[in-house]
């Protein structure tokens, strides 16, 4: 929103997981439901020109028989 604002970007897009998706996540993202409180700040926001778009992402299916991906060691990620 700060790059719109200050006419250093023309639009930007927030691809994020859903809370379904977390437990298939290696490491801790912020969510849409976590986001979704700031919402009606970003919409009162008066911009001149832009856009910001915010995708929401999860899963179509879940196969048991495929292995999950472990977890890191690094940053957060066993937290």
């Amino acid at each position: 929103m700060l790059g719109l604002l200050r006419g250093v970007i023309l639009g930007a897009v927030l691809v994020i997981p859903s809370r379904k998706l977390y437990p298939y996540l290696t490491d801790r993202v912020g969510s849409f439901e976590e986001l979704e409180p700031y919402f009606d700040v970003w919409r009162a926001v008066l911009i001149e020109e832009g856009f910001l778009a915010i995708f929401s992402i999860e899963q179509d299916q879940v196969d048991s028989n495929v292995p999950k991906i472990t977890k890191g060691t690094d940053g957060r990620a066993l937290t």
